[in-house]
């Protein structure tokens, strides 16, 4: 995937692939034991705040919340709450695999507007084979899948609302990266986290989901408790090991990264869960996320531009 040689950034990759993947399957299992996802989105949140404040007086580095920081955050964490409200939606809409698939369209815009606006060069025909191949893949899906068939393109509006929203997030996440100075990766974690749990306290609020909130925690089981507990822990894991990657790796190869990890999604997916796509999405799915790993990371214009001065020299 790119041109990754540091043992750091493959730890990064990993970190962020495994719990990228445990999360999204926790929260659709959250979904079935607790009905409200902006409620469960914001728990996760809260807690994440509360891990980050206890890891702060245990002396880990974590920056202060300062105004001219906060400010450009503010246009991040609104399309990261939307992006987290979406998702949560999509995921009590529809399947897993969809969700999947609609992600794994977003590399070809990410690399778009890497290509007009962040002064990185267009993929090379192999990697722009791969993002076709995904597209492809994905709208073979979308053709065999069952909600579409049933809903048409209804069913799909909180994932395509999803897809637009994590494409500004991937690379507007990658400038902030380089260009706001952080001394520690938890910064971003706390600074997204404390900026987003208001709104998302209002989508549970206007959604009506704190409504008769307090009887539907006393019945769940220990179980469904468990799993409440397991996704926040996630969700505060995917935190620093989503930023630390972000800050490795192209926007567009992060994004792919997330693509490619759904792998892990997919099967354990399988293995737990009673809702599926049928037999050609599912063939569907491992193109679009097989021709993803063929991708290599487009260097910056300027770096390719010194490389061919370098090479003709």
């Amino acid at each position: 995937m790119g041109k990754i040689s540091t043992s750091s950034t493959y730890l990064a990759i990993a970190g962020y692939s495994v719990c990228s993947s445990t999360l999204l399957l926790a929260n659709k299992v959250a979904i079935a034991v607790l009905p409200h996802p902006s409620t469960i989105s914001f728990i996760q949140i809260v807690m994440t705040i509360f891990a980050v404040f206890v890891l702060k007086r245990a002396g880990i580095s974590v920056d202060q919340l300062e105004w001219s920081k906060i400010k450009v955050y503010i246009i991040y964490v609104s399309a990261f709450v939307a992006a987290i409200y979406a998702n949560m939606q999509a995921l009590s809409q529809s399947n897993v695999e969809t969700v999947i698939v609609f992600r794994s369209c977003c590399p070809i815009a990410v690399s778009l507007i890497e290509y007009l606006f962040m002064g990185r060069a267009w993929p090379s025909v192999r990697s722009s084979v791969s993002l076709l191949l995904v597209a492809v893949g994905a709208v073979a899906y979308c053709l065999s899948d069952s909600e579409f068939e049933l809903n048409g393109f209804k069913a799909f509006s909180w994932v395509s609302l999803y897809f637009a929203l994590i494409t500004f997030e991937m690379t507007y996440g990658k400038k902030l990266t380089s260009t706001v100075k952080m001394h520690s990766v938890w910064g971003p974690v706390l600074y997204t986290n404390v900026l987003a749990v208001f709104p998302m306290f209002m989508f549970a609020y206007f959604s009506g989901e704190f409504e008769g909130l307090r009887e539907h925690l006393l019945e769940l089981p220990l179980s469904g408790l468990l799993v409440i507990v397991f996704s926040c822990v996630v969700a505060t894991l995917i935190g620093y090991t989503g930023w630390y990657c972000r800050g490795l790796v192209s926007a567009a190869t992060y994004t792919l990264v997330g693509v490619v990890k759904k792998f892990i999604t997919l099967l354990l997916n399988v293995m737990v869960w009673d809702k599926h796509a049928s037999s050609v999405g599912l063939s569907a799915v491992c193109l679009c996320l097989l021709a993803g790993t063929f991708y290599q990371e487009a260097p910056l214009i300027a770096d390719a531009k010194t490389h061919d001065t370098e090479d003709k020299s």
